[in-house]
Formats: C-alpha cells, structure tokens, sequence
C-alpha cells in the first residue's frame, strides 16, 4: 500500500480518484489546491510515497506546486505526477518534464493511473 496525496481541485473528479486509489489499496489524503497540497504536507504525519496533482488549480497551480516541493528539503525526493487535459500545455517544457515522475493525460482510465503506480 502507498500512500498518496492527491491534490484536484474538482470536488467530482477529487472524489473520483479517491476512490479509485482506496480501491486499489491506497491511503490518501487531498487538497483542492497547490496551497491546501503544501499545508497537508506540513501536517502530514507520514510523507506521502507520491503526489498526483492537477495542473490547472486556482491560487497555486500544479507547476507552483511542484516548484516549492522541489525547493523543500525534506519533500523534494517525492515522486510527482501531473495531470493535465492538454499534455502539450506549455507550462510543462522541458525543464519542468524532468523533475516529474508522470503526466497522466485527462480523461484517463484505470490503466493510465496503474501506470504510475
């Protein structure tokens, strides 16, 4: 079992991917946005073995996300996986496609996600 912080800022889709990653012997913990991700992080009692995070957020988007936990020592280690309707979204250049561990495209099925687990 992993356990994975899952930050999405749609309720349905957040709920959605919850279940799915219990489903499959997960635990995890969500955060709508980069921020609400960040402060989990901080409370978190165990750190996550993988963050999943939505690119498109409100406040602090996945980019941003991914930037602070890259800058923190104890959180940059954590594998990091983006999704993202547009996959060619220019925000995710090249320097940005080396520090992930995925991009899972939306929609996605059962196997896209399984991929990265």
């Amino acid at each position: 079992m992993s356990h994975i912080l899952l930050v999405e800022d749609n309720a349905d889709m957040q709920k959605l991917l919850c279940e799915m990653l219990e489903w499959g012997g997960h635990s995890v913990i969500t955060g709508r946005t980069g921020q609400e991700a960040l402060e989990a992080l901080d409370h978190a009692q165990a750190l996550p073995e993988l963050i999943i995070s939505d690119l498109n957020m409100p406040r602090l988007d996945g980019i941003g996300l991914l930037d602070a936990i890259r800058k923190n020592k104890d959180w940059k280690d954590i594998p990091f996986v983006i999704m993202s309707a547009n996959v060619h979204d220019e925000r995710l250049n090249g320097d940005v496609v080396r520090v992930l561990s995925g991009v899972i495209p939306k929609p996605f099925n059962l196997d896209d996600l399984g991929s990265i687990l």
